[in-house]
């Protein structure tokens, strides 16, 4: 290091030198200094310009390595002095026999003896008789590192030789004692001693240091910023000019932007350890302990840390700020701090850490700094580190710190010895970490699990074992724990569990993404539950025992039909699960947000969200909620007629517990639409007959959700099994009498399907209805396509033309293609072709076709009359065919049953229709209302 801003540091050295050759007589010349602030260059100087002048210099450096080995900076200067060789050698005989007998005796009196005095004199002798030649410099950099028999030595030299030219020259630290007892004292009383300390730089030092070395600083606050980092230490100065170098080394031009803020990086973390180095083994074991604690560090916790005395902690944290890597009782930056960390063995890390656990836990410091240290420390011991661990999970989950928590909860896991205890960790862990990773929560879950089978733990002490159960859809084990008479229990937010009541008295909630809550149809009217989901989901916050009901609250909505709020809803919390590091719910949300888009028609958005939960699921290890995205992209590439893709994604491999799991009826449900539509009818029957033989028997068979029965009743029709199908048919249709439009519109489709071709029409006209009413256009679409074959069987061609023409730009827009194998179309022989969306053209003087009942059909379009409606009549007809009663369209316009009476007749009178299908049937063929 250029020396700069020492000028009369190094001239009251050189002045020291000049008074020893001018006078004949010795002096001592000490350099105190922090490390990093050049006093190993300025004795450098003194050297250099010794030997420039052709005298003897003997220089040398003493090390902490060496701090134990007798004599070890005697033998480095006797090595580099001009002494004869045979001296030398003689020398390290000698040195070699004391070596050996002080190691032998362990105490002062081995060095008393005549062999140790001849030592003394001989090395003694040497130096004096080079000094009545010409003046000698003795130079010993880092004196405090030097070994005690090497200081005593020095000493005797300093005392022998005051009246020839011999300059002593020695560098020290600001603080710290040498390894000899009383030498510094010793020093200090020395007749001829030049103290010469090297302070740090101010703000002006800086600024004239960095302009000295080509890098002006722009403005006062960069050079205070410049002062703050570095501490004025010189060496950290030159760090951070390193670390600002915009260009690759070597490379030429200005490697400085006076106007660039400085910025801590390698070069100074580097510096650091350097300085640490420099400063001895007490200040880097003070400097350890400071990073280690942080900002809780005291100086009560830090001297009982290190176990250290305060006199000696203060002593040594004033070496710290001299070299300007401590301010006060923190670092200068955080790049020190973990230079610092780096520079400590992992084993010393380790220790520290767990020491620093038991001492803040002692000091009733809070638990999440307590479970910090013993996250660092990997390692939890005792009944306590296991409570503070739980507690701090519970606080970092409140802060969003799901991976803090699940770390907290695995080493409290680990460290537990109790079966109990560890059992219920493995309960909280199944819940929290599936904020992070639904894979990881069901590992935890099969461990719980384990751990009651075996019986180390009663099913009745693992409180909410059964809850975790059911979130996860495995409810065929959750109803096991609920039929041995065990109430599951939930956990609450202190981590302890509370009794629950018994599932069929709680409302139905689902887990993540599908249904697994007992329960039956809702009752009521279905805006009141659309109204009652959404207030719960305006004051909730998700949590983790929160989430079931959250996602439940929004299939809720997309089982009664409101579409567009269940996307409102998955859209509000996808957002709040990915700003608070929440992917696991993210992925849950994604999942059920594709769902609502499939019944909203969107299948580009439904693939877009399936390939987004996917995405979110850990790669590390398979999940059987991995099913159920994978579901619904089978779904999607059924309904667009890719059977090739939806067949590569069921050869997936899957999780080999998805079977026990409720995701398994949504996969086989998938797989059964895959085998329906390639016309392999025996294995779509098996998989839905077996998504209902399982939904029956663990108690979730809900048609809003799994309706397998129009599925199975689907490829009956088919098979030509027609009795049996309308059976079915009908039975989904009997369990959906209140809300779930879309499971009623399912079912009136097959159930016009399956029945005689009279009772066609008005039920395929009520399935879309009510279909339209659900908000649902894949369903709707395939509807329409039947309600089209049923009108041509009617001979009702217009009607015909008019919906298929829907059915097809309804298809056309959700991407789905137009089904060509349609059960109707099986029913008559003399049906048009597909591809004709009107009637055929009449020829010249050829009949007609034949008239339905009711006179020759109206054109397509607007009716005639249709303008001459009133407002209230159009509001009516509207709420009409959207499917509302009499009743219903009262209330909602505020007017009386026989006022929508009246509105009603004066419509069908002056559209020229005759009751209310006749309305439905307007508004299928393209009247807007």
């Amino acid at each position: 290091m250029v020396l700069i801003g020492r000028g009369k540091e190094i001239d009251r050295t050189l002045a020291s030198f000049d008074s020893v050759r001018s006078t004949g007589r010795s002096r001592t010349v000490l350099v105190e200094a922090s490390a990093g602030c050049g006093k190993t260059e300025l004795l450098g100087e003194l050297v250099r310009h010794v030997e420039s002048l052709g005298h003897t210099v003997l220089h040398t450096t003493a090390t902490a390595e060496e701090r134990g080995t007798s004599l070890s900076v005697i033998r480095s200067l006797v090595n580099g002095a001009p002494f004869p060789d045979d001296l030398v050698r003689r020398f390290h005989t000698m040195g070699d026999t004391v070596a050996r007998r002080i190691a032998a005796d362990g105490h002062d009196e081995a060095r008393r003896d005549a062999a140790w005095y001849e030592l003394m004199r001989t090395f003694c002798t040497q130096v004096r008789t080079l000094a009545r030649r010409e003046p000698v410099v003795v130079a010993v950099d880092d004196i405090h590192h030097g070994d005690a028999d090497s200081l005593r030595q020095l000493l005797h030299l300093a005392r022998h030789c005051s009246d020839l030219p011999v300059l002593l020259a020695f560098t020290r630290p600001l603080v710290g004692e040498p390894a000899g007892p009383g030498f510094g004292a010793e020093l200090l009383r020395q007749p001829n001693l030049d103290r010469v300390p090297l302070s740090r730089f101010d703000v002006r030092g800086v600024t004239a240091f960095l302009a000295e070395l080509g890098h002006p600083v722009a403005d006062a606050d960069t050079a205070e910023r410049f002062t703050q980092l570095s501490g004025g230490n010189p060496l950290l100065l030159r760090a951070l000019l390193e670390d600002a170098r915009p260009e690759p080394w070597g490379s030429p031009g200005p490697s400085h932007d006076p106007s660039a803020a400085p910025r801590a990086g390698q070069a100074y973390g580097r510096a650091v350890a350097a300085c640490l180095d420099r400063s001895g083994e007490k200040v880097r074991e003070v400097a350890g302990g400071l990073a280690v604690l942080g900002a809780e560090s005291t100086p009560a916790l830090l001297s009982r840390l290190l176990d250290v005395s305060a006199a000696e902690l203060t002593e040594n944290l004033q070496a710290l700020r001299g070299a300007g890597i401590v301010s006060a009782a923190s670092f200068q930056h955080p790049a020190a701090e973990r230079a610092v960390l780096d520079s400590l063995e992992p084993s010393r890390l380790l220790e520290l850490h767990r020491r620093s656990a038991e001492l803040l836990h002692a000091f009733g410091a809070p638990p999440a700094l307590t479970a910090e240290h013993l996250h660092r420390a990997g390692r939890a011991d005792g009944a306590w580190a296991v409570g503070v661990l739980r507690q701090a999970a519970e606080q970092a989950l409140l802060e969003d710190g799901a991976d803090r928590a699940v770390s907290y909860l695995e080493l409290a896991h680990a460290a537990g010895e109790d079966p109990l205890v560890r059992a219920e960790i493995k309960i909280r862990l199944g819940s929290v970490a599936r904020r992070i990773s639904v894979a990881d929560a069901e590992r935890h879950v099969d461990d719980a699990l384990r751990v009651v089978r075996t019986g180390r733990v009663d099913p009745s002490d693992a409180g909410g074992l059964g809850e975790l159960l059911l979130a996860h859809g495995r409810l065929g084990q959750a109803r096991t724990l609920m039929d041995q008479g065990r109430r599951p229990a939930v956990e609450t937010g202190g981590g302890r569990p509370a009794r629950t009541a018994p599932a069929a008295q709680r409302p139905p909630v689902d887990g993540p993404g599908v249904v697994v809550r007992f329960g039956g149809p809702a009752a009521g009217r279905q805006s009141r539950h659309i109204t009652r989901a959404e207030g719960l989901l305006q004051i909730t916050r998700l949590t983790d025992t929160t989430f079931d009901v959250v996602v439940d609250a929004v299939r809720t909505l997309l089982g009664l039909g409101a579409v567009a709020r269940a996307l409102h809803w998955c859209d509000t919390f996808l957002g709040e699960a990915a700003v608070r590091e929440a992917p696991g719910w993210e992925a849950a949300f994604a999942a059920v947000r594709s769902e609502a888009a499939l019944h909203a028609g969107d299948l580009a958005e439904a693939e877009r969200d399936a390939n987004r939960c996917l995405a979110l699921l850990s790669q590390r290890r398979r999940s059987a909620f991995e099913a159920a995205a994978i579901a619904r992209l089978v779904t999607v590439h059924v309904a667009r007629g890719d059977r090739a893709k939806a067949a590569r994604l069921l050869s997936r491999p899957v999780a080999d517990s998805l079977p026990d799991t409720v995701h398994w009826l949504h996969y086989l449900r998938a797989r059964g639409l895959y085998h329906l539509a390639a016309r392999q009818y025996d294995s779509a029957l098996r998989d839905f007959h077996e998504v209902g033989r399982v939904a029956v028997r663990w108690g979730t068979d809900r048609p809003a959700l799994l309706p397998w029965r129009t599925d199975v009743a689907e490829v009956l029709l088919r098979l030509g099994e027609r009795a049996h199908g309308h059976r079915l048919a009908t039975e989904q249709l009997s369990l959906v009498q209140h809300g779930a439009p879309r499971a009623r519109g399912v079912s009136l489709r097959l159930q016009g399907l399956a029945g005689k071709p009279g009772a066609r029409l008005a039920l395929l006209n009520r399935a879309a209805v009510e279909l339209n009413r659900a908000g649902d256009p894949l369903e709707l679409c395939r509807t329409l396509f039947d309600l089209a074959d049923a009108y041509r069987q009617a001979r009702q061609t217009r009607q015909a033309a008019g919906v298929l023409r829907r059915a097809r730009l309804l298809a056309e827009s959700c991407g789905l293609e137009p089904p060509r194998d349609r059960i109707g179309l099986h029913d008559t022989l003399d049906a048009p072709v597909e591809g004709a969306s009107a009637e055929p053209p009449q020829q010249p003087g050829q009949p007609g076709p034949p008239e339905p009942p009711g006179g020759p059909p109206r054109p397509p379009g607007p009716h005639a009359d249709w303008e001459h409606l009133s407002g209230s009549e159009r509001r009516v007809a509207s709420l009409a065919v959207g499917g509302h009663t009499n009743r219903e369209i009262s209330a909602r316009l505020h007017i009386t049953m026989s006022t929508v009476e009246q509105h009603l007749t004066r419509v069908y009178r002056k559209l020229g229709i005759t009751g209310r299908e006749d309305l439905i049937s307007e508004f299928l063929t393209g009247v807007q209302i």
